[in-house]
């Protein structure tokens, strides 16, 4: 089974992975993504990471979404290539739950997908950020405006879908309702119902 989690940030979308992996007994990839990634290809993990779910420039051409990596490809778009590449792998070697970079879209083919997405009003987000690292309120909302419009470029320029829209998932959740425990009983037993199904 495979799960991947898009999230908005503050909505506490990697904590719940974490947890969601724990009570399955699932491997939970965020920044491990990253590293099979530099593992897998000629780039290093620094370089890698600063290109990583980043907002992508308008003002260079772009094909509608990811085909392939070939030659003429700008890097940023050879590093995308590298990690859908990580992510292909990775599901291929047992239940995982894969958090942000367009999992959800690199693996639609497979059967046993559940695609999740967290969400939670900016207010609860922002008192999430205040709290994790001690930001001021204003801060905080502009920390969480730019890598959500970063997740979202990103998102939109390697899919042509929108990032957030309640179409390209299976499971919305509001984490500022459900808390990280709740979330992750609402999805596990998404989960435990898929499988005795199967």
């Amino acid at each position: 089974m495979i799960i991947t989690i898009g999230r908005e940030h503050g909505s506490n979308g990697h904590l719940i992975a974490s947890a969601l992996g724990k009570e399955l007994g699932f491997r939970c990839l965020d920044k491990e993504i990253v590293d099979r990634a530099a593992e897998d290809s000629s780039f290093n993990k620094a370089i890698l990471a600063s290109y990583d779910e980043k907002r992508i420039s308008p003002y260079i051409s772009s094909a509608p979404h990811y085909m392939g990596m070939g030659e003429g490809f700008r890097l940023s778009t050879q590093i995308a290539a590298a990690q859908f590449d990580a992510i292909r792998n990775l599901a291929e070697e047992g239940d995982s739950i894969f958090v942000g970079r367009c999992a959800d879209y690199v693996l639609r083919s497979r059967k046993d997908l559940l695609r999740v997405f967290i969400m939670a009003p900016v207010e609860f987000r922002v008192r999430t950020m205040m709290e994790r690292q001690g930001l001021t309120e204003d801060q905080a909302r502009r920390l969480i405006k730019q890598v959500d419009k970063d997740r979202s470029s990103y998102y939109k320029y390697y899919t042509d879908q929108a990032w957030g829209d309640i179409d390209n998932y299976d499971l919305c959740i509001n984490s500022a309702i459900t808390g990280i425990d709740g979330a992750v009983m609402a999805i596990a037993g998404v989960v435990r119902s898929l499988k005795r199904e199967a």
